[in-house]
């Protein structure tokens, strides 16, 4: 009911439904077909239905007025309430089902054939679907994953950043840490341990995040090196911490929300992971993804960032196991890295003049 003048009242016009279950790091880069959506249809509902784990990525955005998961029930809502439009840019066969299933006026992405299959709408979730089942298309692509997703979205471009909501009291807990931990600290930088499990060689080698930052430290010795990452990387987070690098634990427990506070309260990023890369980008700091077997084309830069990978013709093999004895993470020493990161970052890595 609209009470007299009230300009509080905003009514739906458009309900608009996002399926998107993949890993966490893919859930938030698809979050920037959230600031296209909402300026083309302004007085919109979201409802955006993904996984449990990936749940913490999408609470709080603004732009999302609901989050279903898969884990829950979801199905009772889906099955009794109507869309205007269903984005479904995943080719897996859950997410096409639930595509199916949606009560959607117009449909994009990828919806079940009914046949056990699953079906393209338009050429360019055609043309996406094929690289999912086709490592070479996937080696030959140029396209990044944001210019796809707004292709099959049929949104334009250029391709906004993720978002991602970091609370006050998240960023005043992450102000404490620092104080605490990096006192006298004039620059601080995060190293991003995380990596899929998928990918062998997707994680950089234990020995270049040393030495990354014996050279980030030689050049400014003010700079705190901060090591984070999640539950996989205890082990060889404490490894790192063992060694005369001189790395801040910043512990491998944290949620998605506390390390975008800790991302956001720092200089730059250095990661070899999807969800810290798309973190970074969320709170807007400069990042540094470095790159092995998966492809260093689909990333968006943003106008900001660094993506780094070997200069070797098999990158982006999507292998999960390389039989090569030198591989291309091998490859991509920090001497090679750091001459990167000064020639595009120098003045975040530079020494401060007093």
């Amino acid at each position: 009911m609209r009470c007299g003048e009230c300009t509080v009242y905003d009514p739906v016009q458009e309900r608009i439904l996002i399926i998107k279950l993949g890993a966490t790091g893919d859930v938030l880069r698809t979050t920037s077909c959230l600031p296209p959506l909402k300026a083309r249809y302004p007085h919109s509902h979201i409802t955006w239905v993904t996984r449990s784990s990936s749940r913490a990525a999408l609470a709080g955005n603004p732009a999302i007025d609901r989050v279903l998961t898969v884990d829950g029930n979801y199905l009772e809502f889906l099955m009794a309430e109507e869309f205007d439009l269903a984005i479904g840019p995943d080719a897996d066969l859950l997410s096409a089902s639930i595509m199916r299933l949606a009560q959607a006026h117009e449909k994009r992405g990828c919806i079940a054939d009914g046949r056990g299959g699953v079906r393209a709408l338009g050429a360019a979730a055609l043309a996406w679907t094929r690289m999912g089942t086709d490592d070479g298309l996937k080696q030959e692509n140029r396209r990044t994953y944001g210019e796809w997703l707004y292709a099959m979205c049929e949104l334009p471009t250029p391709v906004a950043t993720p978002s991602l909501a970091v609370s006050s009291s998240s960023r005043d807990r992450i102000a404490t840490f620092l104080a605490r931990h990096t006192p006298n600290a004039r620059r601080r930088v995060v190293f991003n341990t995380g990596a899929s499990t998928r990918w062998r060689e997707k994680r950089w080698k234990s020995a270049h995040y040393r030495g990354l930052a014996q050279l980030v430290r030689a050049e400014s010795p003010d700079t705190a090196v901060i090591l984070v990452g999640g539950p996989n990387e205890t082990e060889f987070n404490r490894h790192l911490l063992s060694t005369d690098a001189g790395f801040v634990d910043g512990g491998t427990d944290r949620t998605v929300e506390d390390v975008g506070a800790m991302m956001a309260a720092c200089d730059w990023v250095l990661t070899p992971d999807s969800l810290g890369y798309h973190i970074a980008c969320a709170v807007g700091t400069p990042a540094v993804c470095v790159v092995g077997p998966t492809s260093p084309w689909e990333l968006d830069r943003y106008e900001r960032n660094l993506i780094l990978h070997s200069d070797v013709e098999c990158i982006a093999c999507y292998k999960a196991e390389c039989p090569l004895a030198r591989t291309c993470m091998d490859i991509l020493t920090p001497a090679a890295a750091w001459k990167h990161i000064q020639a595009s970052h120098g003045d975040l890595v530079a020494v401060r003049a007093e």
